[in-house]
């Protein structure tokens, strides 16, 4: 197997509900306003549209995240079995030309310094799994402030029920 098949998977997934490939959904953009932003600390001081504001601010940021996420770890995945299927081809050679019995974990060092393209592919997936940790951190923000601005407007809608 040649790692270059297994991008053409990821790029053929990437495309997945567009181009006519699986069912079609349109792919978002970044919500606007996403350099940077202070998040209020006295949120309760927040007039109606500001509330509104943050909420329709937060849940596209949560949204979207959540959309990123979702391509990367198929990304992931792809390329995560692809470097397994080939590290336990590659290394099954090995074992099967050495004349004593090799530990795992020697197999697959052996196995990754002799191949420069599975070196690269495995620091790929290392560098997307940090990604993937930041927009989770991203979204465990996103999704705190979220529910923050949504008690604010549930409290409202009680206590102007109530009056």
């Amino acid at each position: 197997m040649i790692i270059s098949d297994f991008q053409k998977q990821v790029d053929t997934l990437k495309s997945y509900g567009q181009d006519g490939y699986g069912e079609n959904f349109p792919a978002p953009n970044p919500p606007k306003g996403g350099d940077s932003y202070d998040f209020p600390s006295e949120s309760e001081l927040l007039s109606d549209a500001q509330v509104d504001d943050w909420f329709l601010f937060l849940g596209a940021w949560k949204a979207y995240t959540s959309y990123k996420i979702g391509k990367l770890e198929a990304e992931l995945f792809i390329l995560s079995e692809g470097f397994d299927l080939m590290l336990f081809e590659n290394g099954a050679q090995l074992e099967a030309s050495s004349p004593k019995k090799l530990l795992k974990a020697s197999i697959k060092g052996m196995v990754l310094a002799n191949d420069t393209e599975l070196q690269n592919l495995k620091m790929k997936i290392m560098l997307l799994a940090g990604e993937l940790k930041i927009l989770r951190g991203r979204l465990f923000l996103y999704d705190g402030q979220f529910e923050t601005i949504s008690r604010i407007v549930t409290r409202r809608g009680q206590e102007r029920f109530r009056t």
